[in-house]
This record gives structure tokens, sequence and C-alpha cells, in this order.
């Protein structure tokens, strides 16, 4: 089984068929390296977001209560 599908959206069409097909390549486009890094990447950051906003709420928890 595949952990990822396949990121290369444009399949077989021919390159002059696939929309913003610049001189090197697609423009504006993210390459399938940064897709990838972006899918490891995405999680770890919204743990750490979510870590943060416990801790914050922590912290105001004690500083209400007078812990």
């Amino acid at each position: 089984m595949r952990v990822f599908s396949d990121l290369n959206l444009n399949g077989q069409t021919p390159t002059r068929a696939q929309a913003g097909r610049g001189t090197w390549g697609p423009t504006g486009v993210p390459t399938t390296r940064w897709k990838k890094i972006q899918r490891i990447i995405v999680p770890i950051i919204v743990v750490g977001i979510a870590v943060a906003l416990f801790f914050l709420g922590r912290m105001f928890y004690l500083l209400l209560t007078g812990s």
C-alpha cells in the first residue's frame, strides 16, 4: 500500500495541453519535492501550535487561580 499519492497532477497529458507551462517547466507551481516536504512540515507545525496554545492556557489558568 502506498503512503503518499502521486503528486504529479499532469499525468500523461502532452506539454502543449498543460496550462501555465514555461520554458523550463510549470510556472508558479510548487515542485513535487516541496510538496513532499510540506506534507512533513505542516503536521509538525500544527502539533507545535496546539502545544503552545495548551501551555499558554495553562499559564493563564495558573495566573488566574493564584497557584
